[in-house]
């Protein structure tokens, strides 16, 4: 008569009794083919415990009891859904993860938890949690792009699960409404501050320049002619009055004084003298 044990048959009849190493394994058929994929290794597990790691390739089993539990060495996409984090300033701040992880130890990654993503992710928002309580929120937008960085060497117990994680990055940072607008105002503030002191830039580049052709004319009064005939030369619709030039006019009446002749000598432009 045929041995039962629950409605199944027993394993050295060619049946698993329960898929061994847990409800992911693949009980395996005694003569029964196994094929691990390129981006796969497996573990192998015999009567629920493990016998060895298979690398990719066709595998055929002859013993019963067998089991292999498949493990994706690719990458996949953690995404941290909205977490809600105080930061050093007591403001509380709305950020989203997104990262890459991947399988380096298949073994560890089975047996050291029973659910090593969950776990992973735990760890993941509680380093968050541990960066952001340290910044405040001006420090955490302007650092946002090296916070990834610093965010995967902050997460704990990665190596312990098998995974390592290739990349991390803050996706979005929501502020509320009052921190948007102090934000905004602060900018405003900024932008008004530097243009002033651009402005003060050019009124004091103006007023040397002006200094500069004040100790120039003073020196050569000479330019000042020179310069309203250069303007007038570029402009239309202007009147201009032709005479002698002031600085000329003086001089030629300084020329024209008669000289002082010394007492007791004659003039002898004036013979009645």
């Amino acid at each position: 008569m045929m041995p039962y044990r629950r409605g199944v048959r027993l394993a050295r009849h060619g049946w698993a009794a329960a898929p061994a190493g847990g409800l992911d394994a693949e009980p395996v058929r005694r003569g029964r083919s196994v094929t691990i994929a390129q981006w796969e290794q497996a573990l192998l597990l015999r009567d629920g415990r493990l016998e060895r790691v298979l690398e990719p390739g066709l595998y055929r089993f002859w013993q019963p009891g067998r089991a292999v539990r498949r493990v994706d060495l690719r990458p996949w996409v953690i995404t941290l859904p909205v977490q809600e984090v105080p930061t050093a300033d007591g403001a509380a701040v709305k950020v989203t993860v997104a990262g890459h992880a991947k399988v380096t130890d298949p073994v560890a990654f089975v047996t050291a938890v029973r659910d090593a993503e969950q776990s992973l992710y735990l760890a993941v928002q509680v380093a968050l949690r541990d960066v952001l309580a340290g910044l405040s929120v001006e420090e955490l937008l302007a650092g946002r792009a090296a916070l990834g960085d610093r965010l995967a060497e902050q997460v704990r117990d990665a190596d312990r699960l098998g995974v390592v994680i290739e990349r991390l990055v803050i996706k979005d940072i929501m502020l509320s409404g009052e921190l948007k607008k102090a934000q905004a105002e602060m900018l405003v503030a900024r932008a008004q501050g530097a243009a002033a002191l651009e402005r003060a830039r050019g009124e004091t580049a103006a007023l040397r320049s002006l200094a500069n052709a004040a100790r120039l004319a003073a020196g050569n009064p000479a330019l000042l002619q020179l310069r309203l005939i250069q303007q007038l030369g570029s402009s239309s619709g202007n009147t201009v009055v032709i005479g002698t030039a002031p600085l000329l006019l003086a001089g030629q009446a300084q020329a024209s004084e008669p000289a002082e002749v010394p007492a007791g000598r004659a003039d002898p432009a004036n013979p009645a003298s």
